[in-house]
């Protein structure tokens, strides 16, 4: 345990924490399941959205309160990204952004509730905004799977690679020129730190294609458990079809 100005991970804090965390996804997805009335629940999505953005402009302003950061404090990180992507999906239902959400935040956006970057303790703001703004994007996500019914296919996946390479062509040159390590596939200078996990995958520009390879993969695997429901279903329904038929054929 760290103490109040630091946090430090894979203590019981940083696990009680990620239980209060998902204790707060579950009780607005437990709200969001009870609102029978299709204005109920569009008013807890449109405040969800709310708070989404407001928490996406708060946190970008606390973190370049002393003047903006080029290397660090531009909103390019793949979740500050996330967190703009997420309320957008609830407001709008696009799919492009529903099938981006999914893919992103349990493939993504999970590892910052499992391996956090996080320096600083609950005493300072920094530490609340982290665990908000990553709260809301994976709760926007299992919202749009428990409440919305939002259930990704193949197709979804094509179109979260294809939000995922605009991401990258954006934030590549942008590491080249300003030497950041935004979406964690740059090559910063020695005096910058490098997350452990990422630092183990290799010298730059090995650690980033092994890190795109890893999350691509990532991707395919979290659509799994939905493709065999599919299969499966279709291989119930084409089973109960000749007996439908043999049943009729009979009372006939």
């Amino acid at each position: 345990m760290g103490g109040w100005s630091v946090f430090v991970p894979y203590t019981g804090f940083h696990l009680f924490t990620v239980l209060v965390c998902g204790a707060l996804v579950m009780l607005v997805v437990v709200a969001g399941r009870r609102m029978r009335t299709a204005t109920g629940e569009l008013a807890l999505r449109r405040t969800i959205a709310a708070a989404g953005l407001s928490m996406w402009v708060i946190y970008n302003a606390a973190w370049n309160w002393n003047g903006i950061d080029l290397y660090e404090g531009l909103p390019l990180q793949l979740c500050d990204v996330g967190g703009l992507l997420a309320p957008l999906a609830l407001l709008t239902l696009n799919r492009w952004l529903r099938a981006a959400l999914y893919f992103w935040a349990f493939t993504l956006t999970t590892q910052a509730f499992i391996q956090p970057t996080l320096v600083a303790g609950p005493a300072d703001f920094l530490f609340w905004c982290f665990w908000f703004a990553h709260t809301i994007i994976v709760g926007a996500a299992v919202y749009d799977l428990a409440v919305l019914r939002f259930r990704p296919d193949w197709p979804d996946l094509a179109r979260a690679y294809a939000v995922s390479g605009a991401y990258l062509a954006v934030v590549i040159p942008t590491n080249l020129m300003l030497g950041s390590n935004y979406g964690y596939v740059g090559n910063p200078p020695p005096h910058r730190p490098i997350p452990p996990f990422v630092d183990l995958l290799g010298p730059w520009p090995q650690r980033a294609v092994v890190l795109v390879t890893m999350a691509a993969l990532g991707f395919a695997v979290v659509l799994l458990p939905w493709a065999m429901a599919r299969s499966v279903r279709r291989r119930d329904n084409t089973l109960a079809e000749p007996a439908a038929s043999s049943s009729h054929a009979s009372a006939t």
